[in-house]
């Protein structure tokens, strides 16, 4: 591993002119934190509640272009390059027993204790993955697959789908993107809705697994009484979106990682 030479930008956006400066979120107020700026071409961004590090994917810049993993620690704000991941594409991580699993597109990596990559047994060139209960990915071909015990199945419920990314809720919805197209299966069948308004960007579950979205108008939570998307937020063009212990939202933007801090005091402007 070797230090990310991108020096954080870390500043805390205030009301000084008396004028609202921070983003109403899910019906709070947060104010606006540039944790991290020039970061090349981010692509992937997940937070681990385990060591309270952001994860993410960025191109390297040199002759040849490659698809790097990094960690920003959120205690210090120091950025590390991890070695040894040849055009890292996603980032999954299990929660519960804090396995850090790395898609490329030389296959499935492990991060370990001593944030070493390990080799798993899959050669496939995984595009993106999503962690719950067990490890699902994306493939070059858009293919949906369930990493199990050692061996890789596809996903019932998407079989015939090209997918391109996708997540799973608190109540065993399936949302997945297919060009830029939001789908939505409930698990163990193959009732496939849309929802068609939207453009998507990118999706993202937070700490109790509500599927968030976020698209050209905007960022959207479902709604699993009423099977719709309601509007939590009207910050758009995001790369990626993450929750962290406090489920205070972090999402990548253009070349910065940022992050929403609560204030317990709403700001209204006149």
């Amino acid at each position: 591993m070797k230090p990310l030479i991108i020096f954080p930008l870390l500043f805390l956006l205030t009301s000084a002119d008396k004028r609202c400066r921070g983003i109403y979120f899910d019906d709070k107020y947060y104010s606006v934190n540039i944790i991290k700026d020039g970061v090349n071409r981010l692509h992937n961004l997940l937070y681990n509640r385990n060591d309270n590090r952001v994860y993410f994917t960025f191109d390297q810049i040199s002759d040849r272009p490659t698809r790097s993993l990094a960690y920003l620690n959120l205690d210090t704000y120091t950025a590390t390059v991890i070695d040894g991941i040849r055009n890292a594409t996603s980032i999954a991580i299990d929660q519960a027993t804090n396995k850090i699993f790395v898609g490329s597109s030389d296959g499935l990596f492990k991060i370990n204790d001593k944030m070493i990559p390990e080799r798993l047994p899959i050669q496939d060139n995984i595009i993106n993955m999503h962690y719950k209960d067990v490890l699902y990915f994306t493939n070059a071909k858009r293919e949906a697959y369930i990493f199990e015990d050692g061996y890789a199945t596809l996903v019932q419920e998407l079989q015939g789908y090209a997918v391109d990314n996708l997540i799973l809720d608190n109540d065993n919805n399936i949302f997945f993107v297919e060009n830029k197209k939001l789908f939505r299966v409930k698990l163990g069948t193959r009732a496939v809705n849309i929802h068609e308004r939207h453009i998507v960007d990118a999706i993202a579950t937070d700490i109790h697994s509500k599927a968030y979205v976020c698209s050209n108008m905007g960022v959207f939570v479902y709604n699993k009484y009423k099977y719709v998307l309601d509007k939590v937020a009207g910050i758009n063009k995001l790369k990626a979106l993450t929750f962290n212990n406090n489920n205070e939202p972090i999402y990548a933007v253009s070349d910065l990682i940022v992050k929403l801090k609560y204030n317990e005091v709403p700001c209204f402007e006149d």
